[in-house]
């Protein structure tokens, strides 16, 4: 199966779900609150979990999570259940959100182990538990082979998700700011946008997951269910091709030309864009206080290693500059997303 929804959260105002519903969004997944910012619940989940009950449309949702440790991420999985899912019943599963650039330091270990502890909260009180990061953090940050048995809701905004364990695919977020499948707007506002492979509702209704009643031992087998058709498209965009070759998977040279010319795509037009994205930027040109990107090849700083998939197509804030080093944000203030050397930097202008 394969059916299309939204995540929504304070970001969207106060959004048009019906208007939605009839424009074919088929299930909604709802930030109920977050551990970022203290302990708090998101000012619009009562509103958008409303409106999909009264519009007959499943409903998941997430948290997002600064657990430093085992200890935090109990506290943050007691205050979701407390003040959000307690009394309320839910279609899909719930999410821990594991993106905030702290949680991201902690280190593969410490890190699973905070998600684990969370998850298990969760299941103790009768939730389908479920695990949302980008492709690259799933590998970069966390032990994976040790959260197999979650359900992963994977984002990576592309024509295609490459996530390896379709086994445990759930749901795939393809866009948002960035869409390349569909239009980024959704009742006249950017939403992430979803597909969801796995008939969450008929398991979590008939085995009792949730906050429903058991109704049936004839729930769907998970694996039926979790493994996704094939979504690639017939041809691949030019910015999802430079940003292949960058990664080395075309090769080099005249091999590049001949696997790109082969596979029937304009070896000149990708290469120009390769070129343009790997072009240095002067250091001169970028200050504290500036909006930038960061170029394809961007690594964090005095590390080899990338950030999160959706950091490059995010337009960032310039915190603060020391050097070659400077200090970059996906808001203007609040938590800041890492450091990068300012060559990777590329200026923003109105």
């Amino acid at each position: 199966m394969k059916q299309f929804g939204i995540d929504i959260s304070k970001w969207q105002g106060d959004f048009d779900l019906t208007n939605a519903v009839k424009n074919g969004v088929e299930f909604a997944i709802i930030k109920g609150g977050g551990g970022d910012d203290g302990l708090y619940i998101d000012p619009k989940f009562k509103k958008n979990y409303d409106a999909s009950k009264a519009l007959g449309i499943p409903v998941g949702a997430y948290w997002f999570t600064r657990a430093l440790n085992v200890n935090d991420a109990i506290k943050e999985a007691d205050f979701f259940y407390e003040k959000i899912l307690k009394g309320r019943k839910f279609e899909l599963p719930v999410f821990i959100d594991v993106e905030h650039s702290d949680v991201f330091a902690l280190g593969k270990k410490a890190l699973t182990d905070t998600v684990i502890a969370w998850c298990e909260r969760l299941e103790e009180k009768g939730f389908w538990v479920g695990i949302y990061s980008t492709v690259y953090a799933f590998s970069a940050y966390m032990d994976d082979s040790r959260l197999e048995p979650y359900t992963h809701w994977v984002a990576q905004w592309s024509s295609v998700c490459t996530y390896p364990n379709k086994n445990i695919l759930g749901l795939w977020q393809f866009g948002g700011e960035v869409n390349l499948l569909r239009n980024k707007y959704i009742s006249g506002v950017v939403c992430d946008q979803n597909y969801m492979y796995t008939d969450f509702p008929s398991i979590i209704k008939q085995r009792g997951f949730n906050g429903f009643e058991p109704s049936s031992d004839d729930a769907p087998a998970l694996s039926d269910n979790v493994i996704p058709p094939s979504v690639a498209p017939q041809k691949k965009s030019v910015s999802t091709l430079a940003n292949e070759v960058i990664n080395g998977l075309w090769g080099n040279g005249e091999v590049r030309r001949k696997k790109l010319t082969e596979a029937g795509y304009d070896y000149t037009e990708v290469q120009a864009l390769v070129d343009k994205i790997l072009a240095p930027t002067p250091i001169s040109t970028v200050k504290a206080g500036d909006m930038a990107k960061l170029s394809k090849n961007a690594v964090i700083f005095g590390t080899n290693q990338k950030f999160a998939d959706f950091i490059y197509t995010t337009l960032l804030y310039v915190r603060e500059i020391s050097g070659s080093r400077a200090v970059i944000s996906i808001l203007p203030e609040g938590p800041i997303t890492g450091a990068v050397d300012i060559k990777y930097l590329i200026p923003y202008t109105v």
